[in-house]
C-alpha cells in the first residue's frame, strides 16, 4: 500500500500563519528593545573605557582648571604634597625629567595634584613648582578643597588616599596616604594607564605610552 505525500494545508489557514509570525516577530523586537544594557563588570577590560570626571581646582597661578582645559591635550597626571618626606620628591624629580624630555612637544602636559590641600596653597606649591623648574604653561600644580581633591583621586583616577591627621603613624606611614603612580590621559579625558612615578623604567614607559597616543 503505498503513502501517499502530505496535503497542503489549506488556503484560509496562510493568513493565520502569517500573523502568528508577526506577532513572534513583534514580541522578539520588544524583548530585545526592554533587556537591559550589559553592565560594567559583563564587559572585558578592552571594552571598558576610564573618563576623569568634571573638576574645578586652583592652579598655583590662581586661575581656575577644569577637565575642560585639558581636552585635545596628552597629559601625566602625579600625586604628591609639598611637605612630603618620603617618595614625593622623587616623583616630582621624574615628574621634571618627563618636562625635559617632552619640552618640544606642546601636546603634552604636566599635572600636579596636591594631597594635602590644607597646607598646599597656591603659593606654596608656586613655590615648589620654581624650585622644580616647572614651566608655568606646561606643568600645572593643582590644588582645591579636601573634598574636591579627594574626589578626583578617589572617584576619578581610582587611587588610594587617606588624611592620616591625628593618627599614630605606622612605620613607613606618612602624613597623607597616597599613590606614587602617575596616570597617562589622552586628549579625550580617557585614562590610558597608570605608571611608576618614581623609577626610570617607569618614566621610559609613559614616554613610550605618549608616543603611541600621538601616532593614534
Amino acid at each position: 500500500m503505498t503513502s501517499l505525500p502530505p496535503t497542503a494545508p489549506p488556503a484560509r489557514t496562510l493568513p493565520k500563519l502569517l500573523a502568528i509570525g508577526a506577532v513572534v516577530i513583534v514580541l522578539l523586537a520588544l524583548w530585545r528593545l526592554l533587556s537591559p544594557a550589559p553592565v560594567a563588570s559583563d564587559l572585558t577590560v578592552a571594552q571598558r573605557k576610564y573618563f576623569v570626571p568634571p573638576f574645578s581646582l586652583t592652579e598655583r597661578s590662581g586661575r581656575t582648571i577644569t577637565n575642560n582645559d585639558l581636552l585635545g591635550r596628552i597629559w601625566v597626571a602625579d600625586f604628591i604634597y609639598t611637605t612630603c618626606p618620603g617618595p614625593c620628591p622623587l616623583v616630582s624629580a621624574s615628574m621634571a625629567k618627563l618636562q625635559e624630555a617632552t619640552a618640544g612637544d606642546p601636546r603634552v602636559q604636566l599635572v600636579t595634584f596636591t594631597v594635602d590641600p590644607t597646607t598646599d596653597t597656591p603659593a606654596v606649591l608656586g613655590d615648589y613648582a620654581d624650585k622644580l623648574g616647572a614651566n608655568p604653561s606646561r606643568w600645572w600644580f593643582l590644588t582645591g578643597s579636601e573634598k574636591a581633591i579627594y574626589d578626583v583621586v578617589r572617584n576619578g583616577f581610582l587611587l588610594p588616599i587617606e588624611d592620616n591627621s591625628g593618627k599614630t603613624l605606622e612605620p613607613g606611614q606618612y602624613k597623607v596616604t597616597h599613590s606614587t603612580q602617575v596616570a597617562l590621559v589622552d586628549a579625550n579625558g580617557v585614562i590610558e594607564g597608570y605608571f611608576d612615578g618614581v623609577s626610570p623604567e617607569g618614566r621610559a614607559d609613559v614616554l613610550k605610552a605618549i608616543a603611541a597616543l600621538e601616532k593614534q
